[in-house]
């Protein structure tokens, strides 16, 4: 198996790695928020830190994947809080192999949650 990964043309080496796409979709619901990641066709299987905040810095939400199996990954997070989630937040995601705090590659975007969407009518 290892020989047909290394010698895949069409997977790249680690420092080739990169996020190449995150989405973001909130659930009617509002408790809920699906994120996909899109990363680069991968030889050695990276790490992913995954974190929303709310328009405070405040964590709501992680998650981590240790050793990606695919290049595509769509993970459903749950807002943490006794209110309602609403306003405004952002999701980042790093991308890592040894050392978390040395990223070799983040993106981040933005989603907003309306008071209807949540619950507080």
């Amino acid at each position: 198996m290892d020989l047909i990964i290394q010698n895949n043309a069409n997977l790249f080496p680690r420092d080739q790695i990169r996020i190449e796409q995150l989405e973001v979709a909130p659930y009617p619901d509002g408790r809920r928020v699906k994120v996909i990641t899109q990363i680069t066709p991968f030889r050695e299987r990276p790490n992913l830190d995954i974190a929303i905040f709310d328009a405070d810095g405040a964590r709501v939400a992680s998650s981590s994947v240790i050793g990606a199996m695919t290049f595509k990954l769509e993970l459903n997070l749950h807002l943490r809080g006794d209110t309602p989630p609403e306003g405004t937040f952002s999701v980042r995601v790093k991308l890592y192999f040894d050392d978390i705090d040395a990223p070799q590659d983040a993106k981040q975007a933005q989603f907003h949650i309306e008071p209807s969407a949540s619950g507080n009518e």
